[in-house]
């Protein structure tokens, strides 16, 4: 607790950090996320620093429960439009700022005290420019990987949207979209809205067109307000969204997280003989002194 308000510590062990895409992700997500610092629905940083065996962010503290909570639960429609909705704002803001979050997954959602989900965890974030746009960046896989990363190919915001979609799909049918790779092309996967039950055709159509293998065509690939515009959200309140003003239908839901005993966690022998052993070369010691630029600067009054 500070000045009377609770943070998030993140703390990240220098000995996990043996590979060069993970040091320069942590490098990277403390000045992506004071690049966010003015936006609401994302985590606001605080300070940074370290030591000699770990780096530290200071980040807002969100209480409620992350979404794969409910992964269980039968939301309504009504609840599932809550939950995109919070997203998309996420998303829209993250457009902005020309960054692409890489990472939308159940338990990278976290609701707050007010009942909004909120968007977390920016260690695979990248920046992402007009110049970028031919780059491959580094690959990252998971349940909900996009096919162009599945096939290797270029990627943009666009990734995210689809990353989107798979979390829609996990709300309504308790699992991952499963797409069959033939080749070098997925296929697509399309979802008859008649064979949904207690869900209206508008939410499927807009998750399939969130599902389609092919950025160019998935909604969203032009303009992100494309998204917002799609029937399912029609007349939907996005100004009172925005200043966390509209009723949430997870107002009468529980919010607080069961308390858990602190296990302490053994460190592996060999994880920290081979940090000692990569500490002692030129390029790790450069990167991690990297690091010492965007620290010392205290955000908290």
């Amino acid at each position: 607790m500070l000045n009377k308000e609770y943070y998030a510590l993140k703390e990240i062990p220098k000995y996990k950090l043996n590979k060069y895409s993970r040091i320069y992700s942590h490098l990277v997500e403390p000045n992506i996320l004071k690049r966010l610092i003015n936006y609401d629905f994302l985590p606001k940083i605080m300070c940074s620093f370290q030591d000699y065996d770990y780096i530290y962010l200071i980040t807002t503290y969100y209480d409620g429960k992350p979404l794969n909570f409910f992964r269980n639960d039968n939301l309504t429609e009504e609840q599932i439009k809550f939950v995109s909705a919070c997203i998309i704002q996420s998303l829209v803001y993250l457009r902005e700022s020309k960054i692409i979050h890489r990472d939308i997954m159940m338990k990278n959602i976290v609701m707050d005290k007010k009942r909004y989900f909120n968007v977390i965890d920016f260690s695979f974030s990248i920046n992402y420019t007009q110049k970028d746009k031919r780059k491959k960046y580094m690959i990252t896989y998971g349940m909900v990987t996009p096919p162009e990363i599945l096939n290797f190919k270029e990627y943009d915001y666009n990734s995210d949207y689809y990353r989107l979609g798979s979390v829609i799909y996990y709300l309504i049918f308790k699992t991952y979209p499963y797409v069959v790779k033939l080749k070098n092309n997925v296929t697509n996967l399309k979802i008859n809205y008649k064979d949904v039950k207690n869900y209206s055709k508008n939410c499927i159509d807009f998750l399939n067109k969130l599902l389609i293998s092919k950025p160019k065509k998935r909604i969203g690939y032009k303009d992100i307000n494309e998204l917002k515009n799609h029937e399912w959200f029609f007349g939907y309140d996005w100004n009172s969204l925005k200043k966390k003003k509209l009723y949430s239908p997870f107002k009468l839901i529980k919010n607080k997280i069961p308390k858990k005993k602190c296990k302490k966690l053994n460190v592996c022998d060999k994880y920290l003989i081979r940090y000692r052993t990569l500490s002692k070369q030129n390029l790790y010691k450069s990167l991690i002194k990297k690091f010492d630029y965007v620290n010392s600067r205290i955000l908290i009054k």
